[in-house]
């Protein structure tokens, strides 16, 4: 059985994000994952400080808080998902806290702190259409090599003004995605 961790970042619980998370939610459930979800707007945190205890006196991030748990969850999952809306070029802060406090999560040598074998998936919803945007994915993607995960899945709803997520075909592509890496 595979653990999913699920991190949504829209503080809209009915928008097209957190649409994506619920369908890959229930699809994985039904292969039988084991299922966590954050919303990282309820998690109380900061991001990277830049103290460097990581790297001098500890292993690990040593900030004691929500986005710390997030992390250790994160340890402790096979398949990473993030559903976020993307707002001035990128996802919203109260995901990007987590994401800065990856910098714990590689030595020195940016050799990645965590077990090997992760997948991720990263589910955008934006405004714009498909060629604004566009290397987004690859930033993340880039990220997350460096953990040490080596698959990696991106789903983008574009114009979503004009294209509702529940006729766009998009939550479809979701829940097969979610068939595949649960």
């Amino acid at each position: 059985m595979k653990k999913v961790l699920i991190l949504t970042s829209s503080p809209n619980a009915g928008g097209n994000s957190n649409t994506m998370a619920s369908a890959f939610e229930e699809a994985a459930r039904k292969e039988g994952a084991a299922v966590t979800r954050f919303d990282m707007n309820k998690v109380q945190g900061a991001g990277c400080c830049a103290c460097m205890a990581c790297r001098k006196t500890a292993d690990w991030c040593v900030l004691k808080d929500g986005v710390g748990e997030v992390l250790d969850a994160f340890r402790d999952t096979d398949v990473l998902v993030m559903a976020a809306p993307v707002w001035w070029l990128d996802v919203p802060v109260s995901l990007r806290r987590f994401v800065e406090r990856w910098h714990g999560l590689v030595d020195d040598a940016f050799t990645s702190r965590l077990p090997a074998g992760k997948s991720a998936v990263l589910l955008l919803s934006q405004g714009a259409g498909a060629e604004s945007f566009q290397n987004l994915p690859d930033r993340y993607k880039e990220m997350l090599e460096w953990l040490g995960v080596k698959e990696f899945h991106a789903v983008r709803h574009c114009l979503s003004e004009e294209n509702p997520i529940r006729e766009s075909g998009v939550l479809e592509a979701v829940a097969k995605l979610a068939q595949t890496v649960a």
